[in-house]
């Protein structure tokens, strides 16, 4: 393992498994749940924001990347390819899963969408992020005409702002990405009495110019980050320094005790544990723990992506081996199980076929 990345893949997998916690319990499970357990749940909501900042903090390293064949067919393998593939295998799971319990009303809902499913990830819940990435990667053609331009900090530092502020008042009119619904500027259209449903080509573009919306703050920021890489590379001795202090802030932020926008928490939040991510790298040695740590931070992306079938599985496994009790309601201590059998069976299971041949295409190795 690079330990340059080593902090880095361990903050992946952090980030993975609180998105299983977050889907280790919701109202959508139609079980009593715990406010205090909703509560709880809330402070693994940076996992996302976090996927964002690393991935365009990456992206916008090279500005030749715009001109490379590779870099594109990358995106194409690493993101489309498994988006495709893993789509087909939960229609066909779904739809296999509700002819046989006869929940014709779900089977419909389903497939009366076909849109949803190609464009938006319909085919299951989680599967919208990549989607919402690869839109977003499309914003490095930008980064030419910007090195064109001989934009500087202050004129990137603005972009920024303007771009949180316009992702902001996205979120704040109700405009954004609805995921279920699968639709973006919900209260535009209607206010419009335009109906979605009879024009396909403009839900799917108000959906991309949403997805891009959301991802400007990450890609101006990831940009200065790169530009002015002193904000990052600086002394070691006061790295340590910094880390605690992030860590800090990111508590008492998760404490509430910042009082920030939501919008604002999430890019801040995303922020700090990519930096501390990346200083962490200079502390860790390579050791047992670390690279098995390591090892779950590069099955991050297929954890994510299978992690809907291994619940499924490990909420049988939970309620007949350890207590039905636990898949009766909705707890912290329910969450936890859960999300703990959850994400280490699908670590196995990605780990066991991650260097075969099937891995091209289902993982984009």
């Amino acid at each position: 393992m690079n330990k340059k990345l080593l902090g880095v893949e361990i903050c992946r997998g952090l980030s993975t498994y609180a998105v299983i916690l977050v889907h280790s319990g919701d109202e959508t499970w139609g079980i009593p749940i715990d406010p205090i357990a909703i509560a709880f749940r809330s402070h693994f909501y940076f996992a996302v924001p976090f996927f964002l900042a690393t991935a365009f903090y990456f992206m916008t390293a090279k500005v030749d990347i715009v001109y490379s064949e590779k870099f594109w067919r990358s995106r194409i393998e690493r993101i489309l390819v498994p988006y495709t593939i893993w789509s087909i295998i939960f229609v066909i799971s779904r739809v296999i899963v509700f002819s046989l319990t006869n929940k014709t009303d779900r089977l419909q809902q389903l497939l009366q969408d076909p849109i949803s499913i190609i464009f938006f990830g319909g085919a299951s819940y989680h599967l919208y992020f990549l989607t919402l990435l690869f839109a977003g990667t499309l914003l490095v053609l930008l980064l030419p005409i910007l090195e064109n331009l001989k934009t500087n900090k202050y004129v990137l530092i603005f972009l920024s702002i303007v771009s949180t502020c316009l992702y902001y008042a996205l979120e704040s009119s109700g405009n954004s990405f609805q995921l279920g619904a699968n639709i973006a500027f919900q209260n535009l259209l209607n206010s419009w009495q335009i109906d979605w449903s009879q024009f396909p080509l403009l839900r799917v573009i108000s959906v991309e110019i949403a997805w891009t919306i959301k991802c400007l703050p990450y890609f101006f920021i990831g940009l200065i980050l790169n530009r002015y890489d002193r904000l990052i590379k600086i002394p070691s001795e006061r790295r340590l320094i910094i880390v605690v202090l992030s860590l800090l802030l990111f508590g008492a932020n998760k404490l509430e005790y910042l009082l920030l926008p939501g919008i604002l928490t999430e890019i801040f939040l995303a922020y700090i544990l990519l930096i501390v991510s990346i200083y962490l790298s200079d502390y860790l040695n390579s050791n047992i723990i670390s690279e098995l740590a390591a090892s779950i931070g590069a099955c991050s992306f297929g954890i994510y992506l299978i992690h809907p079938f291994i619940m499924s599985v490990a909420k049988f496994f939970v309620a007949k081996v350890i207590s039905p009790e636990l898949t009766n309601s909705i707890s912290i201590a329910s969450m936890l199980v859960l999300s703990l059998t959850c994400f280490f069976a699908s670590w196995l299971a990605i780990y066991s076929i991650k260097n075969k041949p099937i891995a091209k295409y289902l993982l984009g190795n």
